[in-house]
């Protein structure tokens, strides 16, 4: 049977890349949009040209054992060629912080498996970070490290955190290795690179209050200037009078906070987790840990008088949050909605990312299956491994 061609009489080969580009906008997966090309040169070409019209491509769910699951359908996929010696590794959004067994650090191109020498970034390690987690650490060279909870890559910096205690940046460069740690009452919740400019949210013991930081690197004398531009907790965090909440219930909640930048506005994302339940539900229970989300904007930033709002809109957005990486995309997701996974590295224990995972949907509070019935049908046991289940957000090659 002779192939099919399109109505105009002509061949495939020779569709508009205009028309390529309306069906590129159709497919919001990054392995989807790669077969595309792949079908021929002609639209490997159009598709190129068309490129920086497209919105992000969703996310992969990373897993343990180095394979990703891609949305929406769930499918899993082959495991990442990460080098034999990577003793630890950490998302960076696009790409991975890869620390090998030698002390040596390098970046790796999920997409392309492209790796970047930091020859630098050694030194940072070097005599610095004490483990305070014997049984939890990794290896590096001839010391145990605890491992890195997030990191974040600029142009200009590379910003990373650890023990929820201390930030260390470095610009890549010798000798340009800062660190800064909040006052004693407090420990670090995330750090966010928002309009080029890193923030830290904290959590003030003594006073039972989010502030957040801004920390400059002051290139003529490497040290950390740090501006506290919020010290006072949002409103309706923490407030039981919500139409949810049963004032006689015996439930607990405790708040994971995750510091998202998306677009012009830094949100900070509070998600209420029941600590009544066990840690581990089976994965096609109904019931999830995670109760709800409440989002809150941080407002007047340049004064003194900085603050959260709460917002009940995402304006169209969609956010996916991690513990060790959180981002927004403005199209190609679930509108108004805050993807969510169970990744442990607080806890230090890699888990089963789908036990307590879903789609929040912030217009009327329902959570929806993060992925389809027939794709966590097949345990994860599978993908068993030493890493941590993050988001990973590749980029168009």
């Amino acid at each position: 049977m002779a192939a099919q061609r399109p109505c105009n009489g002509g061949s495939w080969p020779d569709l508009p890349s205009e028309l390529l580009g309306l069906v590129l906008l159709r497919l919001p997966s990054h392995g989807d949009r790669v077969r595309l090309r792949a079908v021929c040169r002609p639209w490997r070409s159009s598709a190129r040209l068309e490129r920086k019209l497209l919105p992000p491509p969703l996310p992969w769910l990373f897993l343990p054992d180095g394979a990703f699951l891609t949305l929406p359908d769930g499918a899993a996929h082959r495991r990442l060629a990460i080098p034999g010696d990577v003793a630890h590794l950490v998302p960076t959004g696009s790409g991975l912080l890869l620390a090998h067994n030698d002390g040596m650090f390098s970046l790796m191109n999920p997409s392309s498996s492209a790796t970047t020498p930091l020859p630098d970034l050694a030194a940072v390690f070097h005599g610095e970070i004490k483990c305070k987690y014997p049984d939890t650490a990794f290896q590096l060279g001839q010391r145990r490290i605890t491992p890195i909870i997030k990191a974040v890559v600029s142009e200009h910096f590379i910003a990373f955190y650890f023990n929820s205690s201390k930030v260390i940046i470095t610009s890549g460069q010798p000798h340009t290795v800062v660190k800064w740690s909040p006052p004693d009452s407090s420990y670090i919740l995330d750090i966010a690179l928002f309009q080029g400019k890193l923030y830290c949210l904290t959590f003030d013991i003594e006073n039972c209050q989010e502030e957040l930081y801004i920390l400059e690197v002051r290139d003529e004398e490497p040290m950390v200037s740090d501006v506290k531009c919020i010290h006072s907790t949002p409103r309706d965090v923490g407030d039981e009078d919500e139409a949810w909440f049963n004032p006689h219930s015996t439930d607990r909640y405790t708040f994971h906070r995750y510091l998202v930048a998306d677009g012009d506005r830094l949100l900070m994302v509070a998600r209420w987790i029941n600590l009544n339940l066990p840690p581990m539900l089976p994965r096609d229970s109904s019931i999830k840990r995670t109760r709800r989300f409440d989002v809150f904007e941080a407002v007047d930033l340049s004064s003194e008088h900085g603050r959260w709002i709460k917002v009940d809109t995402l304006m169209g957005h969609s956010l996916f949050v991690s513990e060790s990486c959180s981002e927004s995309l403005t199209a190609g997701a679930e509108e108004d909605c805050i993807y969510f996974m169970n990744d442990g590295i607080m806890n230090r224990i890699p888990k089963d990312p789908l036990s307590d995972s879903g789609v929040y949907n912030m217009r009327d509070g329902m959570v929806a299956p993060l992925m389809p019935e027939t794709a966590v049908t097949e345990h994860l046991a599978a993908h068993d491994g030493p890493w941590f289940s993050t988001w990973l957000f590749p980029t168009e090659t």
